[in-house]
């Protein structure tokens, strides 16, 4: 039922009319209203619902009853929409059809989104009869564009706030959104960025990459890649490029700028090469020059410079600037360092950073002549840091100058901490290096040194000449003038001229030296008594104003063309026994390791003369020895040999008394037999042969003859003993037994008067034990007893690492043990 409009009275009034549909049951319309996925209503004048279709009951949750004749405004719109809904209606009134869209809210509050057309329904005579709706659900529709919307706000905002730059550009290459990092990566306003082409920012050289990188991107979907930016003020800012494809045939490029990554690539690439200059030994000058040029091209507008600190610990040397006005470097090293010295000089002086932002007013530049020499060169700051040794100790300073007045920022402040730390490492190694070279040079003249002593003590020269030659080596490797080597006497506490080598002079001895002119004047020099205080090297660098010499060796050693000397203390047993003196003329100052240089020459000197002394007291100690060992053979063969002559004589003369011829003979062939052996022993023994008794068989036989024939025809009763298996013994054990066991019976033979003589031998699996006994008068121990015999037992028993016992008492005979461990064996 549509409804219908009375116009006498102007407004609205329903009135039931059937609906053409309801009349029409067989008609298409009637299965269209039906059947309809849209909702399809009829209005009257003022919007009551005069006719709704089934999808329309079901979407505003109300029955049929309660919708027909309601009003749509009031029931249905939200209210926010119900004035453009009156002003649809009043055009449709006007004959006019509508679009447009609407909201209704249904029984159970939900809302729902609707696409409406409507269109009037007039009468044959063209009057207004109802309002015909149809309205689509798009609820979902509404969903997802909130959504998108809200995702594109979203988007908007995180491309906004992100520091890298974002654009979203079209298949053309025009760039169609940009966010703040993008525009100010181009340079422009943020409002101008939209419509720009993309192909403006490539150098032109470049241009024909972005259609390659576009049809790429086609294929591919993201890519990645580096390129130069070219702002629109013609800088260049190199750039890293992330672009993906999005919908709409629409590109999205992501822009980082990537210059601060590109220096530091660059820094870190220069440093790397720095390293490996310093490692393979490139000179210092040539590495710090490099490290300047990679600071300024790292930070435009740097000049860079490195100093070393002098020897002298007051002055600045320039090594490296190789953007500076070399006048300026030289005005650098003629300040010396101190509190207000500029930015090195104080930086040096202070040990800790100077920053200078404005030569031009810094207190720290009030030196005239250096501030003005600045400012000529057109120096306006000057940061300076020290440059200090890993025990933090000042090595020299590193600067970075500008030609505008700058205070540093953080980045800066890293910068001139990294270069700091490279100049660092690249002059201690420098240093290492040098030290190393010094104590190669150490060992090379250690090794010559003693080289050398070896060769000259070989062909034993005379001590003077030895000496002589020892102290001109020490010349000709410290490249001195003269040598000199003086001894202290202790006795009167003066110094005595050993030796004087000026080149190959080894007799020089000048009479004018205050020293041999005064023994004792060397007492009058501060230096030499704090020498032999201390036992440490002196250094003179200079005599003139070294007060610590006497006037007297000042004035001697100028005549001479002395201008500086090492005094190197010459030690025995830890005692200052001397010192060597090495003059020089003019030359540098002494360094540490050629002081270490000279210490080592000086001790290799002492080391051969000591060795040549030494050889001396052998000499000596080997002709006291072979005087010793010929004194025992003399007492152990003829000695002990004219007692048995004598043994037999007297046996002899007794049997001639008791007219017994025959024995008397005996005896006299024995001591004639005695005789010439004795001699024979005596022969050996002046040429140090092997006793003839031992050159047919071994010891314990040799001692059993000899026994036997000293002792045939007297009252003496000798027994032997061999216990255990005798080894073979080395040739010297058994010459030094077989004396011992004729000394032991010579002795009891000229003073014990025993009446039995007993010689046991013990061979155990450890040791050989030899014992010797007789039943005589014995003796005191503790008696002074001369001659060679008992001391010559007891050398032959050291020389064989062994034991003798000796034990006797008046009346009771005496006894001698020999113990030898065998395990001494392979010392002889």
């Amino acid at each position: 039922m549509f409804a219908t409009t009375n116009l006498s009275r102007g407004r609205l009034t329903p009135r039931a009319e059937p609906c053409p549909a309801a009349e029409d049951g067989e008609s298409a319309a009637k299965y269209l209203f039906k059947l309809s996925h849209d909702v399809i209503l009829s209005l009257d004048r003022i919007g009551n619902i005069l006719c709704i279709n089934q999808r329309g009951v079901q979407l505003s949750g109300y029955s049929d009853s309660e919708l027909r004749e309601a009003n749509v405004f009031e029931l249905l719109l939200l209210p926010g929409d119900r004035q453009a809904a009156r002003e649809m209606l009043e055009d449709v009134l006007k004959g006019k059809t509508r679009e447009y869209e609407v909201r209704w809210r249904t029984k159970d509050g939900a809302i729902v989104h609707f696409d409406g057309a409507s269109v009037p329904r007039l009468s044959s005579s063209g009057e207004f009869l109802s309002t015909l709706c149809t309205l689509r659900d798009v609820t979902e529709r509404k969903r997802a564009e909130e959504e998108l919307r809200k995702s594109e706000e979203k988007y908007r905002d995180l491309i906004e706030i992100s520091p890298d730059a974002i654009y979203v550009v079209d298949a053309q290459g025009i760039c169609v959104l940009g966010n703040r990092a993008g525009a100010e990566l181009a340079g422009i306003p943020q409002d101008e960025l939209v419509g720009t082409p993309v192909t403006e920012t490539y150098l032109p050289e470049e241009l024909y990459l972005f259609q390659e990188r576009i049809e790429k991107l086609k294929a591919e979907g993201t890519l990645r890649f580096e390129r130069k930016f070219v702002r629109k003020n013609g800088e260049i800012a190199p750039v890293e490029v992330s672009l993906s494809a999005i919908r709409g045939g629409f590109f999205q490029a992501i822009l980082r700028d990537i210059s601060e990554r590109k220096r530091s690539e660059a820094l870190l690439a220069g440093e790397k090469r720095v390293l490996e200059m310093i490692a393979t030994g490139v000179a210092l000058k040539e590495i710090l020059n490099a490290l300047c040029l990679i600071i300024e091209e790292f930070r435009s507008g740097t000049l860079a410079s490195v100093l070393l600190l002098n020897p002298d610990a007051l002055h600045l040397d320039s090594v490296a600037g190789p953007s500076l006005p070399k006048e300026w470097t030289q005005q650098m090293e003629n300040l010396p360092i101190g509190p207000c010295a500029g930015s090195c000089g104080t930086a040096a002086y202070r040990g800790s950073p100077v920053i200078v932002s404005d030569i031009a007013t810094d207190p720290l530049w009030d030196v005239p002549e250096h501030r003005a020499s600045a400012l000529k060169h057109g120096l306006r700051a000057s940061w300076s840091n020290p440059v200090l040794s890993s025990e933090g100790k000042v090595l020299g300073t590193f600067c970075m100058y500008y030609r505008e007045r700058r205070s540093p920022n953080l980045q800066d402040l890293e910068l001139i901490e990294l270069a700091t730390h490279l100049v660092r490492v690249a002059i201690e190694r420098d240093r290492a290096e040098e030290a190393l070279r010094a104590s190669e040079q150490v060992a090379r003249g250690q090794v010559e040194a003693m080289t050398y002593s070896l060769d000259v003590l070989a062909t034993a020269p005379a001590p003077d000449k030895f000496l002589g030659q020892m102290l001109s080596t020490i010349g000709r490797l410290l490249n001195a003038q003269s040598v000199i080597l003086w001894l202290r006497d202790e006795r009167n506490d003066s110094l005595v001229l050993r030796a004087w080598a000026e080149g190959t002079n080894f007799t020089k001895a000048d009479p004018e030296h205050p020293f041999i002119k005064n023994p004792l004047s060397w007492k009058d020099d501060a230096g030499l008594q704090e020498m032999f205080f201390s036992g440490a090297p002196s250094v003179c660098e200079d005599i003139e104003r070294d007060l610590s010499i006497s006037n007297a060796l000042r004035e001697y050693l100028k005549s001479g063309g002395t201008r500086k000397f090492l005094r190197i203390p010459t030690l025995v047993g830890g005692r200052v026994k001397g010192f060597i003196g090495i003059r020089h003329e003019a030359r540098p100052p002494y360094r540490p390791k050629e002081i270490e240089l000279a210490q080592a020459l000086a001790h290799q000197a002492m080391l051969a003369i000591q060795l040549n002394e030494f050889a001396e007291q052998s000499r000596q100690a080997a002709v006291l020895e072979e005087r010793n060992r010929m004194a025992r053979d003399i007492h152990d063969t003829l000695a002990q040999g004219f007692t048995g002559v004598i043994v037999q004589l007297e046996a002899a003369e007794d049997a001639i008394a008791c007219c017994r011829r025959k024995e008397a003979n005996e005896h006299l062939q024995r001591a004639s037999e005695l005789a010439r052996r004795s001699l024979n022993e005596a022969r050996r023994s002046v040429h140090a042969l092997r006793p003839q008794s031992l050159q047919q068989e071994n010891f314990w036989d040799a001692l059993k003859g000899t026994i036997k024939n000293t002792t045939a025809g007297t009252a003496l009763h000798t027994t032997f003993k061999l216990r255990g298996k005798l080894r073979d013994l080395p040739l010297v054990w058994q010459e030094n037994l077989l004396h011992i066991g004729q000394e032991a019976l010579t002795n009891a033979l000229k003073y014990a008067h025993p009446r039995n003589f007993e010689t046991r031998l013990s061979c155990s699996a450890n040791e050989l034990r030899l014992e010797l006994r007789d039943d005589g008068d014995g003796f005191k121990l503790k008696d002074r007893h001369d001659g060679f015999g008992l001391a010559g037992m007891r050398e032959r028993v050291e020389q064989m690492g062994g034991e003798l016992k000796i034990t006797s008492s008046r009346g009771k005979g005496t006894k001698v043990v020999v113990t030898l461990p065998y395990n001494h064996e392979a010392k002889l």
